[in-house]
């Protein structure tokens, strides 16, 4: 990999970011972030003649086009303010007479003098070529292990095949309809990449035991192969059905990242067991329908029988507890599925009657339901599912 050290003025990077040869979105980068006041404090820094970082862009091989690797929030703000986007903030410490005259003031406001002294501060821009695959993703993450990148958006800029494979699920996501609306949240910084690649490894590993971490999903996209088609193919299918249980509600769902990657890792299961669709659409609806009112269910209908209301409400809870602390330890993960899969086994027994381990944990939960007069605890719960070995396999 060479870089090409050089120093445009801003006049220069501007235009070739309207001209569209300097690219400040290729698909490897988040989207913009910066609020207004960090874009004010960038512009108020190349006002009083402060250093910027440096800028890396990658040179698109045999063409005149570039992308930019490192530095597109800082271009972004000088781009958004020479379009009139946000008037300079005069206020920023500490005070400078001359800066502080122009608050309030719109690029066209300027007079020619201020625009001119504007656009002909310099940025150096280390341009990248002759790179092989893995190389800018690499510096990418390096540059920016320092800063509050997400670890999904650390890991985006690698090159390989596990992040190609990651994008275009996230894509086909927000293709099928995956919203804010739908289920309680967007893609931001993010969010749907990050719970799709976690996702995949736990398939991959074929064991909820394993813990995955931002350090293990970074060490996968780093290898030079990417995930089987049929774990692709099967991801794609347990999607697709996740957005019709989120589409077959009368509600919209309010999940978070954990509970979406446990009806994930649910559904795989379910196709696994060849369970039809309507099943688990109507179980989905059931079981949000008393994840949500379990406090103060209104239908005794709701509640599966051998379960008592008691239980149903401690058991909601521990589910929601570890859906919101501890999210990625692997005993939350364990008893967020022990918990799916006891409720579906308690609305459906007849359709475990062949299945030895949903056998057990339906007995297991009947038995603890019971005796939850006697004191029921998360550690009751925990002790079943370790005894049963629940989540050893999917």
């Amino acid at each position: 990999m060479h870089l090409t050290p050089s120093d445009p003025d801003i006049a220069t990077l501007y235009r070739k970011i309207r001209t569209d040869r300097l690219d400040l979105q290729p698909n490897f980068q988040r989207g913009e972030v910066w609020g207004k006041g960090k874009k004010q404090r960038l512009v108020d820094s190349v006002l009083r003649g402060w250093h910027i970082p440096p800028i890396h862009v990658i040179q698109v091989p045999n063409s005149e086009r570039q992308e930019v690797l490192d530095g597109q929030q800082r271009l972004a703000a000088i781009r958004d303010f020479m379009q009139n986007g946000f008037p300079i903030n005069g206020e920023q410490e500490p005070l400078e007479k001359s800066i502080y005259e122009l608050d309030g003031l719109f690029w066209d406001d300027l007079s020619e003098e201020i625009q001119g002294k504007f656009e002909d501060f310099t940025i150096r821009v280390l341009t990248i070529s002759d790179y092989k695959p893995r190389e800018p993703g690499e510096l990418f993450y390096r540059l920016n292990q320092p800063t509050n990148l997400t670890s999904a958006e650390q890991r985006n800029a690698y090159f390989g095949e596990a992040r190609q494979q990651i994008k275009k699920l996230t894509e086909f996501m927000e293709e099928i309809g995956f919203s804010r609306e739908l289920m309680g949240f967007s893609n931001s910084r993010m969010a749907y990449d990050d719970i799709l690649a976690k996702f995949l490894l736990t398939l991959e590993s074929g064991t909820l035991t394993k813990k995955i971490t931002a350090n293990t999903v970074t060490s996968r996209y780093r290898e030079s192969t990417g995930f089987s088609d049929i774990l692709i193919r099967a991801a794609m299918d347990c999607l697709e059905i996740l957005h019709d249980c989120l589409t077959n509600r009368k509600s919209a769902s309010k999940l978070n990242k954990a509970t979406i990657s446990s009806w994930l890792i649910f559904i795989y299961r379910a196709l696994q067991e060849e369970l039809d669709l309507n099943t688990i659409l109507d179980f989905y609806g059931r079981f949000e329908y008393l994840r949500e009112n379990h406090e103060d269910v209104i239908r005794k209908d709701s509640i599966p029988s051998g379960i008592t209301h008691s239980f149903l409400m401690k058991v909601m809870q521990i589910y929601q507890d570890r859906a919101s602390s501890r999210v990625a330890d692997t005993s939350s993960v364990i008893l967020r599925d022990a918990i799916l899969w006891g409720m579906y086994a308690s609305f459906n027994p007849k359709d475990i009657e062949t299945t030895t381990p949903l056998l057990e944990l339906h007995a297991q939960f009947h038995y603890l339901s019971s005796r939850n007069d006697h004191g029921f605890s998360e550690a009751n719960l925990s002790k079943a599912t370790r005894d049963l070995r629940w989540g050893d396999a999917l």
